[in-house]
């Protein structure tokens, strides 16, 4: 048994089951730029400062919502998509990987819509999983994506 998804390019891609649900990826990138990363909508970088700082810190849990951004009603919706943990979402996040990091971001911001996740927490997750993934994996962010 295999599942196909589609990465952010659009190539497809078979893989083995895994133990979660993975979300087939199949939405255009020509997305509007409301379905577009924009790092500036990103609150947690201003009014949670230490909340990220520690989030990025601090061992890996998994309980989804110790991720910042992640609630009662986001956590409801990614279980619902078959994701059960941080570890999951890190490993859809990943699933969505693309040289381009502005459009890995789009990936995984237009695949946390399709999920259910709302409004500007979308950015605050992106923000602190991309991030996070970065200690682990150099280059996964890229900080020219801040306009700086």
């Amino acid at each position: 048994l295999t599942t196909t998804l589609y990465s952010a390019t659009h190539s497809r891609v078979s893989i083995s089951p895994l133990p979660f649900a993975v979300q087939s990826y199949t939405t255009t990138m020509a997305a509007s730029a409301a379905r577009r990363f924009n790092p500036s909508n990103a609150t947690i970088l201003s009014s949670q400062s230490d909340v990220f700082t520690d989030f990025l810190r601090a061992k890996l849990e998994d309980d989804l919502e110790s991720v910042p951004g992640i609630g009662p009603a986001s956590k409801a919706s990614l279980q619902a998509a078959g994701i059960e943990t941080t570890h999951h979402l890190i490993g859809q996040f990943l699933l969505l990987r693309d040289p381009d990091c502005q459009t890995h971001m789009d990936a995984f911001h237009i695949w946390l819509s399709e999920v259910g996740v709302t409004g500007g927490q979308k950015n605050n997750v992106i923000m602190a999983i991309s991030q996070k993934v970065d200690v682990w994996i150099p280059g996964t962010w890229d900080d020219s994506l801040m306009g700086e």
